[in-house]
């Protein structure tokens, strides 16, 4: 019995150290007097969801405003700031960072970790988890950006690519060969003596997000009872101000001004679950993935309430969060936070550093933007919409119906990204609709197969009805539970679990490439109505 024992501890210490943790011992900002130490407080700046949003969107967000904001935040204040990206900083990105593999939105927060090694003096840190999109081109590409080489269509902005300059964090994704943390798990600051722990989470059902297959070299494990592993390791390490970052998250009604005592998350909510079982040593939670605003607190029996934010995305917003820690307990007293829109650039009163920062930004963006260019600005066809026009995602299923010659085609919802606005269309505004690079892939179901499939849930080729009875029209006709049919559609949806039963028939061009040439197809004007 004592030799398993054993050997359980050491299971479970080698899962815990599965990745050595990157530590970081800041110098102290001032030496608290012994006799009557001081609270003091430290600024985190939550930000979530960037997608490479080089460029503002519809004005709002962007790589620039975002900067001015992050930077005037910074020097609003004498208290040491750490900049935290709560995952999805790339991929689903608009051409503009796509193209060039997102290496300017990697690029773009090097820049902000430059200033606060200069500028401020190493008095502000950035540091990230990794999201489910960092995983859309598998784990070497992940690796790769972050770790630097250039990619084997490069080189594009950069002759080398050097990687991210800030860590990276997730405690939850293994190395299936290995059984090792494939990012470190966690990190370690001091303020003013007082160590503060950062540990990173990726969205546990991640490869139910990306194409299938792409992921199957990993492990991702329950987000919950890893954080409770590593807030148990770090408070064996005498750290009590600890601070989760999840690619996870809900969202609340928007309101302005610090968190509100009244907004609160729901326990039953699947997120609310996921709180109720992190440790109270927990202080905050800095969040995303829904794309929402959340300022909210979550109750705890006989702990301070635990506050939990989200910015929305792409740049459009960040929170400004506040932690009291007390230096005798060495733990966060109390949190506070304010969501602001960063939909200018309040530029004025920003230092020599900081506009010195916004320049090389500047210059990164007009570079994105350059490169991009030769693609962006090819006109594919002018949009007229007319009435009663079908969704923009029935509208991608009938071109890649047309383009692959199946019966029929389908679009899954979330790939749609962005809507086309009316007048000409260029290569950049359909990759903003579709920016996944996905190739098609073609299937053959049966009649019975496909009756189990075919729902609201996704967009299907307009020849495909469902009644309101259940009853499934093909082109007018009943299905027939015996015939075969062939349908076709993005990876990311035909090689999904549910779609995967079909017999795989032959993979097709890229999902952009086939809208293009539909479009094309239609002559210079077209509206979602159009037929070939």
């Amino acid at each position: 019995m004592l030799t398993r024992l054993i050997i359980f501890f050491f299971t479970l210490l080698f899962v815990l150290t599965g990745c050595s943790s990157a530590t970081d011992k800041t110098a102290a900002l001032a030496t608290p007097n012994s006799d009557s130490p001081r609270p003091f407080t430290v600024q985190v700046l939550g930000i979530n969801d960037f997608h490479g949003q080089v460029l503002p969107n519809n004005t709002r967000g962007g790589m620039y405003n975002l900067a001015a904001h992050l930077i005037k935040a910074i020097e609003s204040t004498e208290d040491h700031t750490f900049i935290v990206h709560a995952g999805d900083h790339v991929g689903a990105s608009p051409a503009e960072s796509a193209l060039s593999q997102d290496e300017p939105s990697i690029s773009f927060l090097n820049y902000v970790a430059e200033y606060c090694k200069t500028g401020r003096d190493a008095s502000c840190h950035v540091l990230g988890t990794a999201g489910n999109h960092e995983f859309d081109e598998g784990t070497p590409e992940m690796l790769r950006l972050l770790n630097g080489g250039n990619h084997v269509k490069g080189p594009f902005l950069d002759a080398q690519w050097h990687g991210a300059t800030y860590p990276t964090l997730s405690a939850n994704v293994f190395d299936r060969n290995t059984g090792k943390l494939i990012l470190p798990p966690y990190i370690i600051h001091e303020v003013n003596g007082v160590p503060i722990g950062f540990i990173g989470l990726t969205l546990d059902y991640t490869p139910d997000l990306v194409v299938p297959g792409m992921v199957d070299d990993l492990r991702f494990v329950d987000q919950a009872l890893v954080a409770k592993r590593y807030v148990d390791l770090l408070q064996q390490q005498g750290i009590e101000s600890i601070v989760i970052v999840v690619h996870d998250g809900a969202g609340d009604k928007y309101y302005s001004g610090s968190t509100q005592n009244t907004a609160r998350i729901d326990k039953h909510s699947p997120f609310g679950q996921f709180l109720a079982q992190l440790p109270n040593a927990v202080d905050l939670v800095v969040t995303g993935h829904s794309h929402r605003f959340t300022n909210a607190y979550f109750t705890r029996k006989g702990v301070p309430d635990l506050l939990v934010t989200q910015a929305f995305s792409s740049g459009r917003a960040y929170a400004d969060i506040t932690l009291t820690i007390n230096p005798t307990s060495q733990d966060v007293t109390q949190a506070r936070a304010t969501v602001h829109f960063a939909n200018d650039a309040p530029t004025d009163s920003v230092s020599t550093t900081g506009k010195q920062t916004l320049a090389h930004i500047e210059t990164l963006i007009a570079n994105a933007v350059d490169y991009a260019k030769t693609y962006t600005d090819a006109i594919i066809g002018t949009y007229q919409p007319t009435a009663d026009e079908p969704p923009l995602g029935q509208f991608i299923a009938n071109s890649h119906h047309a383009i692959l010659q199946t019966d029929m085609a389908i679009m899954n919802s979330g790939g749609v990204r962005a809507s086309l606005q009316p007048g000409p269309i260029t290569w950049g505004d359909l990759f903003a609709v579709q920016p996944f690079n996905n190739q098609l892939v073609v299937r053959q179901f049966t009649g019975a197969q496909l009756q189990t499939l075919i729902n609201e849930r996704h967009y299907w080729s307009s020849n495909v009805v469902l009644e309101n009875e259940g009853n499934i029209l093909w082109q007018g006709q009943t299905l027939n539970a015996d015939q075969t049919y062939t349908v076709g559609g993005n990876a990311y949806i035909m090689n999904s679990k549910a779609f995967a039963v079909g017999k795989l028939l032959r993979v097709g061009e890229l999902d952009i490439d086939a809208t293009r040439a539909y479009i094309q197809s239609l002559g210079p004007v077209f509206s979602y109505n159009s037929l070939p």
